[in-house]
Order: structure tokens, then C-alpha cells, then sequence
């Protein structure tokens, strides 16, 4: 998964990333950031698929609501209902409290994404 360490590990030096590690392998990452400390954003969030249903989603989205402190928004795109394949990362945000929003552009791949955000007064 070279693209995916190389842009975590740039990304890490400057700041905007975070990583999970397991037996010093990278097993999930994600990039953060936003225009302002009230307007937050999670802009990607990944984990390797021999690591998913092991906490580490769970993990790194504690890991940016303790850098995002209350109050202000923390918001993300996400997998549309429609795709199979995302219903344990829409589940999972769910869980977190984040309440899904308006429809976004297709992913690269052309499957749907749905806005989710969480307020935190």
C-alpha cells in the first residue's frame, strides 16, 4: 500500500495526519483539517481491510474529536447508502453521534458520498 503510507507519512510530518500502528505496520490513517478551529474536517479515513472490525476506525475518529475540541463542527464524506461496502464506515460515524447531510459528488470510483457532520457545542 505505498501511495497510501507515502501521503499518511507526508502528511504526518506536517501535522494534518494521524496513523495507527500495529506491530509497527500502519494499519488505518487519516487526514484532518479545516479553515477554522469551529469549522473541522476529517478528509480521509482508512484502514487496511485485513484490519477493519479491529477498533482502529474507532480509534482514529477519537483520535480527532480530542484535537477538535467542543464547540464547532467536524464534518466528512462518507460512502452513500447504496454502497455495501461502507455501511460499517457510515455505522461507525453513527455511532460517534455525526448525522448524515446532503448527497456530495461521487467518489473517484463513482459510487455515491454522503455528508455527515457532527455539532459539539
Amino acid at each position: 500500500m505505498p501511495d497510501f503510507e507515502d501521503t499518511l507519512r507526508r502528511n504526518i510530518d506536517r501535522g494534518s495526519a494521524f496513523c495507527e500502528l500495529l506491530n509497527d505496520q500502519v494499519v488505518g490513517g487519516m487526514l484532518v483539517g479545516g479553515p477554522t478551529p469551529a469549522d473541522r474536517w476529517i478528509r480521509w479515513l482508512a484502514v487496511t481491510a485485513t484490519d477493519r472490525r479491529r477498533g482502529v476506525g474507532g480509534a482514529l475518529v477519537e483520535k480527532a474529536l480530542k484535537l477538535f475540541p467542543p464547540p464547532g463542527t467536524v464534518a466528512l464524506h462518507t460512502f452513500g447508502e447504496d454502497n455495501p461496502d461502507g455501511a460499517a464506515a457510515r455505522r461507525l460515524y453513527l455511532r460517534y453521534g455525526f448525522e448524515p447531510r446532503a448527497m456530495a459528488d461521487p467518489g473517484p470510483e463513482g459510487g455515491s458520498r454522503q455528508l455527515f457532520v457532527l455539532r459539539r457545542a
